[in-house]
């Protein structure tokens, strides 16, 4: 028997109090080794809209979230340009570690990029890992482009911050850099008449070039994340028979780039000395927000089929709000913001299971 719709919200506030919210804001969640290891100087962030935090701001695209409602439970109430009512995954991991909020790249003058050391956000909303991805709506930044200018930040910036070679090769083998990119690439360009495997190769061959890049530039400590389950958002099951059921195709496509991606870490754990990797799972656990069934579909407390916002969802084209878009009042009894993008509840729900439970997020050790 399902609960009344009318008990959720007050479930949900219950579930809030048990796991004390305000343990992750300034501090790791528990005393006991910090994962992953030691306290990080800076860190980095190369990725998608999963974690951009403003840089579309400044990009001349349809892909924007600098408006309300959007940012409505982030600090102040402000929009940012973070597709999601609040903070992302990559703002609770730099909580974690004891790091600021990672500025967005785009945002920052010449001058706060000279003084900045504790990382740079460099994602961009609807771009991935191919160069033409994204594109259909406007610029973004690739994540080769995201690479340049992290190169052009140790170029320009950092090369200023610290007087020596060596200090700045300490600084950026000591750093964080976290990867949150790739499903855009199968939303603009996988289809069912596209060989599964043959993409999931093409575009991991990819991916690890920009990874090694990084590394020739002196990264040696990655936080990498999976896709997410594309098949099973609101923006694919609003299509799907039976309605809010998942796409089953797309599913198990986007299933296999994430094995081939876990595998990869191995590999690349092996052939680069003093490298280490972290893998999140982001696609199981986002899938476990869903709740257990046999074909994915909901069972969960919070709705799971529907965004946020808009508070009327028909499954149209757009994945993102528009600035006249109206909301749901209590955000924190969805799992999206809107049809592409979790809500804060769901992002600290991640952290919650990354850093405390230590389900989702597990260091490579072979």
């Amino acid at each position: 028997m399902s609960l009344p719709s009318s008990l959720k919200p007050c479930l949900l506030l219950l579930f809030l109090c048990l796991l004390d919210v305000s343990t992750i804001k300034s501090k790791p969640l528990t005393q006991e080794t910090v994962l992953f290891g030691a306290k990080f100087p800076a860190l980095y962030v190369i990725g998608d809209s999963l974690v951009d935090s403003g840089n579309n701001n400044h990009l001349e695209t349809m892909a924007k979230s600098n408006f309300p409602p959007y940012g409505s439970d982030f600090e102040g109430g402000k929009p940012t340009g973070r597709f999601s009512n609040g903070k992302t995954i990559a703002d609770y991991i730099a909580i974690y570690y004891g790091l600021p909020l990672v500025p967005a790249y785009m945002e920052l003058s010449e001058e706060q990029k000279n003084n900045t050391s504790t990382g740079i956000n460099y994602a961009s909303a609807s771009c991935g890992i191919l160069p033409g991805t994204g594109k259909q709506v406007g610029k973004c930044l690739s994540m080769s482009v995201q690479v340049d200018l992290f190169k052009e930040t140790i170029d320009k910036n950092l090369k200023k911050k610290f007087k020596t070679q060596s200090e700045l090769s300490k600084h950026l083998a000591e750093s964080l850099f976290m990867t949150a990119i790739g499903i855009n690439d199968y939303s603009f360009f996988y289809n069912k008449t596209i060989d599964a495997n043959d993409f999931a190769t093409k575009l991991l061959h990819e991916f690890l070039i920009q990874i090694k890049r990084l590394h020739g530039l002196g990264a040696r400590k990655f936080f990498i994340n999976n896709l997410k389950p594309l098949g099973c958002y609101p923006n694919i099951i609003a299509h799907t028979v039976p309605r809010g059921s998942c796409d089953d195709d797309l599913y198990l496509a986007v299933a296999l780039y994430n094995a081939k991606l876990r595998r990869s870490l191995s590999h690349m754990k092996q052939k680069f000395s003093k490298t280490s990797f972290l893998y999140s799972d982001y696609f199981n656990f986002m899938l476990g927000l869903r709740g257990p069934s046999s074909n994915h579909a909901s069972s969960n407390l919070m709705n799971s089929t529907s965004p946020c916002c808009p508070s009327v969802y028909d499954g149209g084209v757009l994945m993102f709000c528009s600035a006249n878009s109206s909301s749901c009042t209590m955000p924190d009894t969805h799992i999206f913001f809107d049809p592409f993008h979790p809500t804060q509840l769901a992002n600290f729900m991640y952290a919650i299971g990354c850093f405390q439970e230590r389900k989702i997020c597990h260091v490579v050790r072979d």
